[in-house]
């Protein structure tokens, strides 16, 4: 049997995966820091043009991401990036044309949502098509850091630009950059060497006859195991985003009154920490746990819960090195949860199904995380505090852990053993 050759054009893939992801990160995140200027031009409340420049483009982001995998499927992921990256840019370039109008910003948006959803449903497929088995926890986790690097660059980027414009709405025209740049990338895959032919998942005999292997895969326990543990990341992970800020800065007895400077520093590490997290998720995988998903995450929802937890302690926060130390494990333990379920579905599927799996997969991971804001946010409506709010991120961190013992590999599709050669 030849063996597969993986060439050294996959890391470029790769890089390119990295920077495409990263520029659907910096316009979603835009608008956060200017919202103040965009509210006033609408003529909205704060509320309201939060709404309609973050809500919509999460609720696009999610439904595009289902819908995306389709043509994931169909067309190659490449393609799509191309398409997807088209669609962003003439969201943003037209930003000062139509955005500044409530209905025209709510308009381009849903765009900008919808070009993204598909990019983050694709790692999964390129993971599958250029790399070896056991780099393919590395391409997941990668693409994880890279949609928090996109989110400090665009945190850093946009008020720079919005000073030197003056204009927020050429300052989302300006950030386009960042998409062409991607583009320019994309394009550069699109024309270069194709992906090597592999050995293919193939079902193995069954009672499911000539039913689909998508439809088959829906049926396995496994799969729903994988997208429940990364629905319940995203609850995690937004949820504990959305009031850590105010915890930390607010004072008692509502949260623990440390101010808004100890706060930003505190979650900047997080940051830094998930996005380290990200990387070493697929070396982690692979080299200690010798490629099995199910332990790294079991443990990742396990140290989730116990330093998401910790911070609602009296001995944890009344010592702010301890209470930073707790907070950077939390980022930790988190960042390995997702690109290790999404790495599951690349390593255990029939790559021609792993657009529409890894799009499924996002979009529960955009449905958690904004379930995750407004429960945090109802808890705290009604209760006052933190406290509930914390309680919340727990129960939910118990429960993925739970869901996360089910990420057994399917018995229905069967490897088709081979050589592999890398030409690093």
């Amino acid at each position: 049997m030849s063996a597969v050759i993986f060439s050294s054009f996959r890391w470029f893939v790769l890089a390119t995966l990295c920077i495409v992801t990263a520029s659907t990160a910096v316009a979603l995140i835009a608008p956060a820091p200017l919202m103040g200027p965009i509210a006033k031009t609408l003529g909205v409340s704060l509320g309201e043009a939060t709404g309609s420049t973050m809500g919509l483009f999460n609720l696009f982001v999610a439904i595009s991401c289902f819908i995306g995998g389709w043509f994931i499927d169909r067309f190659g992921a490449v393609r799509v990036w191309i398409a997807s990256l088209l669609i962003i840019i003439i969201g943003l370039v037209l930003m000062p044309v139509l955005g500044t109008t409530f209905g025209g910003m709510s308009f381009l948006r849903v765009i900008q949502g919808c070009g993204t959803g598909p990019i983050m449903g694709s790692t999964a497929m390129i993971a599958a098509q250029w790399f070896p088995a056991k780099e393919r926890g590395l391409v997941t986790g990668i693409q994880g850091m890279s949609m928090g690097l996109g989110i400090a660059i665009g945190f850093m980027v946009a008020p720079g630009m919005f000073q030197s414009t003056g204009d927020w709405a050429a300052t989302m025209a300006w950030l386009s950059v960042f998409n062409i740049l991607g583009l320019v990338l994309a394009l550069a895959v699109n024309f270069g060497p194709k992906p090597p032919s592999q050995p293919v998942l193939e079902k193995c005999e069954s009672s499911a006859g000539s039913e689909t292997d998508f439809k088959l895969a829906l049926r396995r326990p496994a799969t729903w195991a994988v997208a429940f543990s990364v629905l319940m990341l995203g609850w995690i992970f937004q949820g504990f985003n959305d009031i850590t800020p105010g915890y930390l800065a607010i004072e008692a007895p509502v949260g623990l009154g440390k101010g808004p400077m100890v706060a930003g520093k505190f979650m900047t590490a997080v940051q830094f920490a998930f996005m380290t997290g990200a990387v070493l998720s697929g070396f982690i995988t692979e080299k200690v746990f010798g490629g099995r998903s199910k332990p790294v995450v079991f443990i990742g929802f396990v140290g989730t819960l116990v330093f998401c937890s910790s911070i609602r302690f009296a001995g944890v926060y009344s010592d702010e090195t301890t209470l930073l130390i707790c907070m950077i494990l939390a980022g930790l333990f988190m960042a390995v949860v997702q690109p290790t379920s999404i790495a599951f579905i690349a390593k255990n599927y029939p790559e021609h199904i792993t657009g529409r799996l890894g799009g499924m997969v996002q979009a529960m991971s955009v449905v958690g995380g904004t379930i995750g804001v407004f429960a945090g946010a109802t808890a705290l409506h009604t209760t006052g505090n933190y406290l509930m709010s914390i309680n919340i991120i727990a129960i939910i961190a118990v429960i993925g852990l739970i869901v996360s013992l089910g990420q057994n590999p399917p018995k229905d599709f069967c490897v088709i053993e081979d050589q592999t050669k890398l030409k690093v």
